[in-house]
């Protein structure tokens, strides 16, 4: 499972060819434990790995001293991004963390001329885009919290819809009280994807696996 941030990028007259420029020159080096590899880059999207090297310690037994010691190495971590320029957007794939990382690099190649700011996918507008353009989807389960069972009892839920034909007026009723909610996508390939009501968004897929297609395809409900 992989989260997945959307962040709007705000251009001005000339930042979004500087950006382009930029990220050109950004390439990873020991010297300062962090740069860009550029895995595709066409008119409309830059894919990339942020690259940066992070220190390990381990504690491993000296048999000539008889002691334990710290032993440090360094190990070159990778966070997927893409640069969506035709939605103008940049995402990242990774943790709160490793998004903060790459939005900071971000700003410091740009000198902080290109504006970053949150969006959050609106989870009915995407289902409603997603029937009209005929993208089959399945809702399978949803989480409801502060639900009303009988006699004025009150608690949190999980709901397994998978199949149930009214799933999505379920979600439509009780759409300000939903905490998570977890759908299967068709395209050529199927994407299980969890939405929280904290507005992240995760895909049960390997890195590698996670496209600017399904990305694109989330972002109908931006």
């Amino acid at each position: 499972m992989k989260s997945v941030f959307v962040k709007r990028l705000i251009f001005s007259q000339n930042s979004k060819a500087e950006l382009i420029n930029r990220l050109g020159l950004a390439d990873f080096s020991s010297s300062s434990g962090e740069g860009v590899h550029i895995l595709d880059n066409s008119e409309n999207c830059i894919s990339c790995h942020f690259l940066f090297e992070k220190v390990y310690s381990q504690s491993t037994y000296n048999i000539a001293t008889e002691e334990f010691e710290q032993i440090e190495f360094k190990r070159v971590e990778c966070i997927p991004f893409f640069v969506d320029l035709e939605q103008e957007t940049l995402d990242i794939i990774g943790n709160k963390t490793q998004a903060a990382r790459v939005i900071e690099f971000f700003g410091k190649i740009t000198k902080y001329q290109v504006g970053i700011e949150d969006v959050q996918i609106n989870l009915l507008k995407l289902l409603q885009n997603c029937s009209l353009n005929g993208i089959l989807f399945n809702i399978s389960k949803v989480k409801i919290a502060e639900y009303s069972f009988f006699d004025n009892i009150v608690g949190d839920c999980s709901l397994n819809l998978f199949g149930y034909p009214k799933a999505l007026d379920i979600v439509k009723k009780y759409e300000h009280q939903i905490t998570n909610v977890t759908i299967s996508i068709s395209m050529e390939d199927t994407y299980s994807v969890a939405f929280y009501k904290s507005g992240a968004v995760a895909i049960y897929k390997d890195a590698d696996s996670i496209d600017i297609e399904i990305i694109r395809l989330l972002k109908q409900g931006l």
